[in-house]
This record gives C-alpha cells, sequence and structure tokens, in this order.
C-alpha cells in the first residue's frame, strides 16, 4: 500500500498458505538471486554472502551425508576443519522470504512448539518437521544465547534422532572460561569423528582458523574507517550481510574474499570523503534486532532524515586474537572467538556487557540516536533496555528509543508501526541538532 509517507511497503497476505511440504532452499536460493539480479549491478556484490548462505545450503541438502546443524552462536570453523558442511537452522530463518516464513512458524506452533520461543528457532523447527531441512549426521550447539537455544536444539535431535552435542558456555570472560570452554571444543572434535567416521585434520584446521582470523582482522579495519564522516558504506543493507557472513562463514575463503571487497569499497569511499546513498545527518546505531521483514524502511530513513545506520550492534565482532599452529592453542582462540560473538557476548553472562558495549559503539563511532528494536522472545535483553538508556543519554548525551519487534514476524509490529515509533524520535534528534549548531 501506499501511505501517507509517499512509500511502498510490502503488503502480507498471511491468509493464502504455501506448501510446506517443498523445496524450501532452492525457492529461497532463487528468491533471493532474483530479488539481487534487480539491484544496480554496480552494486550487487554487497548482497554476496546471501548468496554464497543459501547455495552452501543447497549443496549440502544435495548430498547430506556430511550434513552437521549447528546454532548461530557456534562458529562454523569447527564443522569446516572436519571437512564436513554446516547448516544453521537459524540462518535459513533469517535467509526465508517472510510469506514462506510464517506458515513454518505457525506449524511449530501446531506441534506445541510455545510462542514464547523465538521466532528464528520455531521457525526452523517447522521447516525441519516439514523435511525442508536435509537430515544431519550431527548437532552441535552452545548454550549461549539463551535457554531457547538449547530447547531448539534438542528438539531437533528428538526430530532427527540424532544425538546432540552442547558446548556449555561459561558465564564469565576469562582465562578460565576460554579454557573450559577449549576442552569442550575438543571433546566436540572427539563426537564429530565418532558419529561422522571422519578424522580432524590438524593442517586443514589451522588453514581454517588463519581464514577466520583474516575475516576478523578484516572487520576490524573496516569498523575503524566507519568512524569516518560521512560513514563510507555504500548502504545500511551491507549491515546485515556483514551479519550473515560473520556468524555463518566465518573460516570459509569466500567470505574473506567478500570482505576484502568491502574493505577495498570502503577505504576507497573514505579516501574521496563519499558517504552512501544519502546524506549523512544522524548516524545512528542500532543495538538491538534490526527488523528484517520490510528493507525499505531503512532505505526511507536514510532519504527523509539522513539517519544512517552505522552501527548494528548484534553482529558487531569485537577483535580476537591470533593463535599458534598448536592444536590446544587452537582450541583455546577458536572458543575465545566463540564466546566473542556479538550475542553470545552480550547476551549469555553478565548484562552489564551489553550495557557497556552499547556506550562503547556510540561513542568511539559518533552516534548521534540508537535504536533499541527489542526482539519480543528476549527478555533478558528487555531487563537492560531502560538502564541501556539512562547510561547512553547520561555518559554521551546519545537518545536511545526502544520500541518490541519480531525481527521476522510483522504480526507483532508492522512497518507502520514502527513507523509510528521512529519518525517522532528522529524529528526530536534531528531538531536538537539543529539547536546546537544555534548554539
Amino acid at each position: 500500500m501506499t501511505s501517507k509517507r509517499d512509500i511502498i511497503f510490502k503488503e502480507f497476505d498471511f491468509s493464502k498458505k504455501p506448501e510446506l511440504k517443498t523445496d524450501l532452499l532452492h525457492t529461497i536460493q532463487y528468491a533471493i538471486k532474483s530479488a539481487i539480479s534487480q539491484r544496480d549491478p554496480v552494486m550487487q556484490w554487497i548482497w554476496q554472502p546471501s548468496i554464497n548462505a543459501i547455495d552452501d545450503m543447497c549443496a549440502a541438502a544435495e548430498d547430506p551425508t556430511d550434513v552437521v546443524l549447528i546454532g548461530f552462536n557456534l562458529a562454523p570453523e569447527m564443522i569446516y576443519a572436519m571437512g564436513l558442511k554446516p547448516v544453521c537452522p537459524e540462518g535459513l530463518s533469517f535467509l526465508c522470504p517472510t510469506e514462506y516464513l510464517i506458515p513454518y512458524i505457525d506449524e511449530s506452533h501446531k506441534a506445541f512448539i510455545p510462542d514464547h520461543l523465538c521466532s528464528f528457532l520455531s521457525g526452523s523447527i517447522g521447516m525441519a518437521i516439514s523435511n525442508a531441512i536435509p537430515k544431519p549426521v550431527a548437532i552441535v550447539h552452545t548454550s549461549q544465547p539463551c535457554d531457547n537455544s538449547i530447547a531448539q536444539s534438542t528438539a531437533l535431535a528428538d526430530f532427527y534422532g540424532v544425538e546432540p552435542y552442547i558446548i556449555d558456555s561459561p558465564y564469565y570472560d576469562n582465562d578460565e572460561a576460554y579454557d573450559y570452554f577449549a576442552v569442550q571444543i575438543k571433546e566436540g572434535f572427539r563426537y564429530l569423528e565418532q558419529m561422522t567416521g571422519k578424522k580432524l585434520d590438524i593442517d586443514r584446521f589451522r588453514e581454517v582458523m588463519a581464514r577466520s582470523q583474516r575475516a576478523h582482522e578484516l572487520v576490524h579495519e573496516i569498523n575503524e574507517l566507519k568512524k569516518r564522516k560521512p560513514c563510507p558504506i555504500p548502504t545500511g543493507a551491507i549491515l546485515r550481510q556483514l551479519s550473515i557472513g560473520m556468524y555463518g562463514q566465518t573460516g570459509s575463503e569466500h567470505l574473506v574474499r567478500w570482505l576484502e571487497k568491502h574493505l577495498e569499497d570502503a577505504r576507497e569511499r573514505a579516501h574521496k570523503g563519499i558517504g552512501g546513498q544519502h546524506e549523512e545527518k544522524i548516524r545512528t546505531a542500532w543495538i538491538y534486532a534490526w527488523p528484517s521483514f520490510e528493507w525499505t524502511i531503512y532505505e526511507w530513513l536514510g532519504k527523509k532524515y539522513g539517519a544512517i545506520p552505522v552501527i548494528f550492534q548484534a553482529s558487531e565482532y569485537f577483535y580476537t586474537p591470533k593463535s599458534s599452529g598448536d592444536f590446544d592453542d587452537l582450541c583455546r582462540s577458536l572458543a575465545i572467538r566463540i564466546l566473542s560473538c556479538p550475542m553470545g557476548r552480550s547476551s549469555r553472562g553478565h548484562l552489564d556487557y551489553f550495557v557497556r558495549d552499547s556506550a562503547y559503539w556510540c561513542k568511539e563511532w559518533s552516534i548521534d540516536a540508537a535504536i533499541f528494536a527489542g526482539h519480543l522472545q528476549c527478555k533478558a535483553n528487555w531487563s537492560v533496555a531502560q538502564i541501556t538508556k539512562e547510561v547512553l543519554m547520561d555518559e554521551l548525551g546519545v537518545p536511545m528509543l526502544s520500541f518490541v519487534v519480531d525481527a521476522l514476524d510483522p504480526r507483532v509490529t508492522s512497518t507502520e508501526q514502527m513507523l509510528g515509533y521512529i519518525e517522532p524520535f528522529l524529528e526530536m534528534v534531528a531538531e536538537n541538532k539543529e539547536l546546537e549548531k544555534i548554539g
């Protein structure tokens, strides 16, 4: 429909149920590639992580003998190191067109999955029981970022009749915690060897970890460039692609190639003083969920308010240490890397991490306005939303807007409703910035 804002949003008609027992993976593959083909050819490289993710899952489904289901807070380096094929069900929920995903969420509810389970997880369970995900030879999860993750892994294990391996994520971040997690990674390799009959190749493990390290180095350099004004990123959509790549493809060669392209583009823009598609007036940080069922909203916010997304905290990685080639050291480095992933770091332990990380990103990247679009089922992070808001204002003078969404399900909060929250907030931010200029 065309709203009073003169922008066309998607119309969702969930009364028309698609066939669930379908080749969902190739349906998603076709939808992604068709959508990208309609973009400016010069910009199409931006969406390569989505193509890589769905292509890899389609290839895995065509030969599922080595498929391992992994939780999205488990780095895939373990699986790559074993020469196996990682498939992340939550990643499939993330990539799935909304019109297809919602029926799978509803299907999981029919199978007695409670509606307070995260939609990323319930959607993937709906896909599994509809035979849209290949049966794995193993299932590896962590206990981070929340109990919902463990519930999903055990539900999938029961459905497929596959014994899972769940790595217990410690509460704290210190040497003792890293050592504790590293021991479980070693046990995880033994589990994969028993489940698949394959043996770990230490040289391949070193190569995978070297690519992972390179990916993190590139992200670090990109983030440093994002401190420039204007932010030298071509479009806010690239933040979602970074999330897809860094959560599901670390250790792969194609992620390194994409990040190198991303860095090259950012450097060139920074050198020329070029920002994105719209003039930068308000630097925004989305410090929790980023609703993904309607991407037009972000382009429109840039066009009307110059509100440019610089930080998407749920995918912003802290730099991780290098490792040598020793097996023990590789496992410990991987432990730190997994425990440092954004949602793992900010949601599994003391929630002061979330508050302090929010302040860090907003300060270092000169953010003007923060938006906490709180995912409905993430109750833990909601518990510190008000504290985060107060810290950002008291310490940095950065206002924060908070509202409830389901990042995948527009039935919870629609695009129109989101704009009803965001518009007056950004108008207030813009007015205050003008008053500051006057002095």
